[in-house]
């Protein structure tokens, strides 16, 4: 019982620095960053280990993701020295057999925490539930447009997500008329499944994400 006391300091900071990491990779979704890019984001402004010319300009184009990787630094240099400070106080005052009876129960306590978070269920529901909070209480308005790349003449290629909000969630490719406007649907994100080269009947649900390539002044004329 001992053991398990000394250690819970250092496990409740590991829990809470898990759970900024994921409400920052939810905010920074919600700007408009696809979920694999904002952890990774969210990650290495944590723990300081930089960013690519790239990711440094994805983050500078947008005010709240430069505020979230502010905050995140600036958490990730406390959190370095609250975790030395609970190594500190955790370890090295008492027997050999007892600091390596904390190191295997701070192992096991991480190798279920990581297994968790790579459970695929858990994981969507965690998203979902503190991006329901984040969005009901106003803190930051989902994103519905993403421009990725712009071409001479005001071509290029965006993102456009299907909220309950946008007019055409339910409706078909066709019903939605993307072809009028000369949009090209390349494929749709769902969940976590990539539907490429959609179909005309194919249906748009809430939570899609389509890549598209067109005029980027008609693509963003289905923003609401």
């Amino acid at each position: 019982m001992d053991i398990v006391s000394a250690i819970i300091p250092l496990i409740l900071i590991i829990v809470l620095f898990f759970f900024i990491i994921r409400i920052a990779t939810v905010i920074l979704k919600l700007t408009g960053l696809d979920e694999n890019t904002a952890r990774f984001q969210a990650i290495s402004a944590f723990t300081g280990t930089g960013f690519t010319t790239r990711e440094a300009e994805l983050i500078l184009d947008d005010s709240m993701r430069r505020k979230t990787v502010i905050v995140l630094m600036i958490l990730g240099k406390v959190g370095i020295v609250s975790v030395i400070a609970s190594l500190f106080l955790s370890f090295g005052r008492g027997s050999l057999s007892s600091d390596v009876g904390k190191v295997l129960l701070l192992i096991l306590f991480i190798l279920i925490l990581y297994k968790l978070t790579t459970l695929r269920g858990f994981s969507r529901a965690l998203n979902h539930f503190i991006e329901k909070r984040i969005v009901a209480r106003g803190f930051i308005k989902q994103k519905i447009l993403e421009e990725l790349f712009s071409l001479p003449r005001g071509y290029g290629i965006a993102k456009l997500l299907i909220t309950k909000e946008v007019k055409e969630n339910g409706l078909t490719l066709s019903e939605a008329g993307f072809v009028k406007k000369n949009i090209l649907v390349l494929c749709i994100e769902r969940d976590n499944t990539l539907i490429p080269f959609p179909h005309a009947n194919d249906r748009l649900k809430e939570g899609d994400r389509l890549l598209c390539y067109g005029l980027l002044k008609n693509i963003k004329s289905y923003a609401p």
